[in-house]
């Protein structure tokens, strides 16, 4: 029994470990998201100056703008990239956990949450 105790504590941080990997992707899809319309956006004003005309200065600014936009997206997707390996060594690990005790365990203090999940069909 003592050994089994110990896989489920092992198997509850490994669990711990996934939420929190798969939040980080959450939060990085978001933020890819945001960096990406800014992009778009970026790209409406770069076309709007080529009809108009535009001061060497404000175009300075734009073209430092796109590179700006282009790096903070291109470094969005390289930690998601890290992320998204990191979710899946995650999963993995629970994979392995669930083989070997036949379930996963469920937290306590996410019990409530599990019982809630499905909420009041009657709302």
């Amino acid at each position: 029994m003592s050994e089994n105790a110990d896989i489920e504590k092992r198997a509850l941080e490994a669990l711990l470990g996934y939420r929190e990997a798969l939040a980080r992707v959450d939060a990085l899809e978001k933020e890819e998201a945001t960096a990406h319309q800014a992009l778009v956006e970026w790209r409406d004003r770069v076309e709007k100056s080529t009809s108009d005309v535009v001061s060497s200065d404000a175009r300075s600014n734009l073209v430092e703008a796109g590179q700006t936009a282009i790096s903070r997206l291109h470094n969005i997707r390289f930690a998601m990239s890290e992320a998204t390996a990191e979710l899946k060594s995650a999963f993995t690990t629970l994979v392995a956990f669930d083989d070997a005790l036949g379930y996963l365990p469920i937290p306590e203090e996410t019990d409530a949450n599990v019982k809630d999940a499905g909420g009041n069909l009657e709302e």
